[in-house]
């Protein structure tokens, strides 16, 4: 070749820098939230996914191989968030009675402050797809939420200060009580609950005064 022949320019897309990989992954996450959202997990099709984020329909698959991937991470956001919230809860009470009521306070007001959230962790159903796959529940390292949880009960059978003595099942017990108050306000709005704070409140409190024990 002539040393003065002009190098080839190189053929096909330029590579995605980093950037523009996180940026699209985001807008396709952001896509999920909506859609589960309006029309339900079952309803949204991968191709509806990246339509919605502006993505070549064979191309969302660069970024994520499947819709339950996608959905696994809108969980670990999402669970990520609350347990922000429930450490700093957690932070501010010494008694472990009283951190179990402010944390079990907090969490309920925050399913209620985000509905749509509460309805993509709580309404899909995590549906294994191979022998080889797992449940978000046993591999997710967001779920520091629920261990403040059963850190306040552990500390609080420890003191001999509540009853029954077993703090996972005092942790079961809570985030039951929690969820199960949270989807009757969040799903079924047309029912008259009174004022929902009050409820949310009544219920926490009334929970940790009859695990008190003595």
């Amino acid at each position: 070749m002539s040393q003065n022949s002009a190098p080839r320019a190189s053929r096909g897309r330029p590579k995605r820098s980093a950037e523009d990989t996180e940026q699209m992954r985001a807008g396709i996450r952001q896509a999920a939230r909506d859609l589960f959202a309006s029309e339900g997990y079952e309803g949204v099709s991968m191709r509806k996914l990246a339509t919605q984020a502006g993505c070549a329909p064979a191309a969302i698959y660069a970024y994520f191989p499947n819709k339950r991937a996608i959905l696994h991470l809108v969980w670990e956001e999402i669970f990520l968030d609350l347990a922000d919230i429930m450490a700093r809860t957690a932070a501010g009470h010494a008694d472990p009675l009283d951190r179990l009521e402010a944390l079990g306070r907090t969490m309920i007001r925050f399913w209620l402050d985000r509905p749509d959230d509460f309805r993509a962790i709580f309404l899909i159903e995590d549906r294994l797809q191979s022998v080889d796959d797992v449940y978000f529940a046993r591999t997710s390292t967001s779920l520091s939420g629920i261990d403040q949880i059963h850190e306040a009960a552990a500390e609080a059978v420890a003191l001999g200060t509540v009853h029954p003595a077993d703090a996972e099942r005092i942790t079961h017990m809570i985030i039951t009580a929690i969820t199960g108050t949270a989807l009757n306000l969040i799903t079924i709005p047309e029912f008259d609950w009174g004022d929902a704070e009050t409820l949310a409140a009544d219920m926490v409190s009334t929970l940790i005064r009859g695990m008190r024990a003595g």
